[in-house]
């Protein structure tokens, strides 16, 4: 794999649609519900997309939110997206960031029922993943894939691999409230 591409808007969106596919939700009616670009010192942008997920007899609204940005993501970027998933009309929210989380946003994330995943580089996880030698890469493998972000028992935030054979959507749908 030669360089990675840019984090654009567009490549971010097919990004998500493809996570959310890969784990076993279906995704329609994709739109775009916000762009923006973020201020300094994050120097990047923000992409709502208001989409309808399924899985199963779950069929919801979601409002997912894709954020390229250098800094940390902290509670305030939570609690932004939870706050507009009314003027969605969104029943849930889903927070896709290249950036890491702090731990307040975990928290927020916990208490809002909001759904954080991490967009990492896919060699990265391959390489910590135990399933081949580090540094060879198949050619399936694309460029970024998305991690899951939550709090182990202890309180610690954690990173997992979102897959469809460990329960990846499972992992989603257990964040976004406790009727889902």
């Amino acid at each position: 794999m030669g360089n990675l591409p840019n984090i654009t808007s567009d490549y971010f969106q097919i990004l998500v649609v493809r996570e959310l596919r890969k784990v076993g939700f279906e995704v329609g009616d994709v739109r775009v519900h916000r762009r923006s670009e973020l201020p300094e010192p994050e120097r990047g942008f923000v992409v709502e997309l208001a989409v309808r997920l399924g899985r199963a007899a779950w069929h919801k609204r979601a409002l997912v939110a894709c954020r390229r940005q250098e800094g940390v993501a902290g509670r305030d970027v939570v609690e932004s997206l939870k706050a507009r998933l009314a003027d969605a009309r969104a029943d849930v929210g889903i927070l896709f960031s290249t950036a890491d989380f702090d731990a307040d946003a975990v928290t927020a994330a916990r208490e809002s029922h909001v759904a954080l995943l991490r967009v990492v580089e896919s060699r990265t996880v391959y390489d910590t993943s135990g399933w081949s030698t580090p540094g060879h890469y198949p050619a399936w493998l694309p460029a970024h894939t998305a991690q899951v972000v939550d709090q182990d028992a202890g309180g610690q935030v954690r990173t997992r691999a979102l897959e469809m054979s460990r329960g990846g959507a499972e992992l989603i749908l257990k964040h976004l409230g406790p009727e889902q």
